[in-house]
């Protein structure tokens, strides 16, 4: 519902601005002001959520992004709202989903036994994926008698039900106890990802496919407007149909994540996924463009949920938190800046160029993975042995390790 509804009011604002072509603009700058806090945060979450309880660090977290959604829903009912006030609540959930979602990820596998951890994954997708098409027919229901203001407080109420599952879940301590510094942490963490070949391609592929097609739904209001299709907001039934895809999705995780050879099923994911996005960028009729969009869910989801599968399976809880923490960089950060440049792209050759763009990038790396980058095509996560852990990290030795190697990677 949120999605919806951030959607509409960046339309709306844009059409108070006077021109409806900076929709897509102000859509891109909406993804840079939430990848600014992922950026700079993100890693360092990491490290955090290896030496704190997690469920503790998702209840801070929860609790910023439930008064930072209040204050949203308030000025927009009051009928103040600027573009300023959008990308400042972008911002600052960005910085609490930054610490919050390596926390969430590492903890998984703390919950239930190692052998249910691919169908956890594929659970915790289809909890999330069937939000995802819930709410957006829900929003397009409501939105007419509640306004976008309704919708936001509706969301901002949510988050209750949220702090509550946290204060009821036991807590989640660290495994191990270190006394280097964050940035100590970092580092290792850092020189954990260079020595394990496969998750650092792993990590590479699904950064770059994500920079170019992770902001397909943020950026579908440019493709709507405010156009309706039979009675129905079609941002809505887009939104829509891409969550069903999600859905079916996250039940085909359940089946293909306990797969021997989950890297070539990733790698073809990849690639139906750029596939997808191409043929909605390409599509006319109303039923082919939701097809395409069903599909577009299926393959991203897919992706993704492979991926952290195959992560999850190959290392050690010591460095979960940060190791998870590269992986939600790429959504965090990688992916709205990826949004701003499509919208930026969608303003100058319109939407639909754009994503036609977006998807044949996705693709290529697809087809790149399959030929060519054999440890992760080949990769069989039952078999993966977790790397051990790298030397302790002298404090004084910090300075000129960043200096030498890691600054560019943090970077």
């Amino acid at each position: 519902m949120q999605v919806f509804a951030l959607g509409i009011l960046v339309v709306q604002l844009a059409q108070r601005d006077g021109d409806i072509a900076l929709a897509a603009f102000y859509l891109g700058l909406t993804g840079l002001a939430r990848a600014v806090p992922g950026l700079a945060l993100t890693i360092i979450a990491g490290a955090v959520a290896d030496r704190t309880d997690r469920r503790r660090l998702l209840l801070i977290t929860q609790g910023i992004m439930s008064v930072n959604a209040s204050l949203l829903a308030l000025v927009t009912l009051a009928g103040v709202v600027t573009l300023l006030d959008v990308l400042l609540a972008a911002a600052v959930q960005s910085a609490a989903f930054a610490f919050d979602a390596p926390a969430r990820h590492s903890m998984l596998p703390r919950v239930v036994p190692p052998r249910a951890v691919p169908s956890a994954i594929g659970l915790q997708s289809a909890a999330f994926n069937s939000a995802q098409v819930i709410g957006p027919l829900l929003a397009g229901v409501l939105f007419v008698p509640l306004g976008v203001a309704g919708l936001l407080i509706i969301n901002a109420a949510s988050f209750i039900a949220i702090l509550l599952a946290l204060v009821l879940m036991r807590p989640i301590p660290p495994t191990s106890t270190t006394h280097a510094p964050v940035l100590a942490s970092v580092a290792a963490g850092f020189r954990y990802i260079r020595a394990h070949t496969r998750a650092r391609w792993l990590l590479a592929l699904t950064a770059t496919a994500l920079f170019a097609t992770g902001s397909f739904t943020a950026l579908l209001p440019a493709v709507a407007g405010a156009e309706t299709y039979r009675g129905f907001s079609w941002l809505s039934l887009m939104l829509a149909a891409t969550g069903v895809g999600a859905l079916v999705g996250s039940f085909v995780l359940l089946r293909f994540g306990r797969s021997t050879r989950p890297g070539i099923i990733y790698t073809i994911a990849i690639l139906f996924n750029g596939a997808a996005i191409v043929l909605f960028a390409l599509s006319i009729r109303p039923g082919f463009v939701l097809a395409t969009a069903f599909a577009a869910g299926l393959g991203g989801t897919l992706m993704a949920g492979l991926a952290n599968g195959m992560l999850q399976s190959a290392i050690t809880d010591e460095y979960r938190g940060r190791v998870m923490s590269f992986f939600s960089f790429q959504f965090l950060a990688l992916t709205p800046a990826g949004q701003l440049v499509t919208g930026a792209l969608g303003t100058a050759l319109g939407i639909h160029a754009a994503l036609l763009a977006s998807g044949a990038v996705c693709f290529v790396v697809g087809l790149f993975g399959v030929i060519r980058v054999h440890e992760v095509r080949d990769w069989r996560a039952p078999h993966a042995v977790p790397v051990p852990a790298p030397e302790p990290v002298q404090a004084n030795a910090l300075a000129g390790s960043v200096a030498l190697g890691d600054a560019s990677a943090l970077r």
